[in-house]
């Protein structure tokens, strides 16, 4: 297929993370490396560009400038989060809630699954979806 080369190249990058897939593809989009031609139909972009491209720092920058563009509530949260490393049991989150200083984490918590920094699993415990998603909460 036509945009094989494409999916290989973003395979490689993102090494298949979903969150990351995302951000790439709609940074790509946003900077004119990745455009549609209405008159003809299809998506274009250069290869040797895409692929020279240091996703790495490319990410955590777009990771901050998304993070830093949300709620007070989510950026505690993550930052809070963060803190405690790549996961953190539910209970902890809960404690904070009860402090009046930390009033705020219940809806910023919601805002951070909802918004796909953070995902709960079946163990009652938060973890960030990736390290790099962390890394950027951390230096919020």
């Amino acid at each position: 297929r036509i945009c094989r080369s494409l999916s290989d190249i973003l395979f490689q990058k993102t090494k298949g993370n979903p969150f990351f897939l995302l951000e790439f593809v709609q940074s790509l989009k946003s900077r004119g490396l990745l455009q549609y031609k209405s008159h003809q139909k299809r998506w274009v972009w250069n290869e040797d560009i895409i692929r020279a491209e240091d996703i790495t720092d490319h990410v955590l920058h777009l990771l901050s400038s998304k993070m830093n563009s949300l709620s007070d509530d989510v950026q505690m949260v993550l930052k809070v989060m963060a803190c405690f490393g790549s996961s953190t049991n539910e209970t902890v989150v809960g404690y904070l809630i009860e402090s009046a200083e930390y009033a705020g984490v219940r809806n910023g918590l919601e805002g951070a699954l909802s918004d796909g920094f953070i995902v709960k699993d079946g163990e009652g415990r938060l973890q960030f979806v990736h390290d790099k998603v962390r890394e950027a909460a951390y230096n919020l």
